[in-house]
């Protein structure tokens, strides 16, 4: 399974096996998407730069995608 994350528009955007799954503005939202699609914390997870450059995207600071990421996951 490949899992891959984007910030874009100030939210997470959730792709696995290259389809958009959809988009997440907290923790909450992305973990119901990643335990939707049984997504589980052995998986391998990727981030486009996009996550690193969050600000970019709308994002209050650069560790803002990051950190709705890490959060959902740490609810799986």
């Amino acid at each position: 399974m490949f899992v891959y994350f984007n910030a874009e528009d100030a939210q997470v955007k959730l792709s696995i096996n290259s389809n958009v799954v959809g988009y997440a503005d907290n923790a909450q939202q992305l973990a119901s998407m990643l335990r939707a699609n049984n997504v589980t914390q052995d998986n391998e997870m990727y981030f486009s730069s996009s996550v690193d450059f969050a600000s970019e995207e709308g994002f209050a600071n650069d560790n803002a995608a990051h950190e709705i990421i890490e959060s959902a996951v740490a609810l799986l």
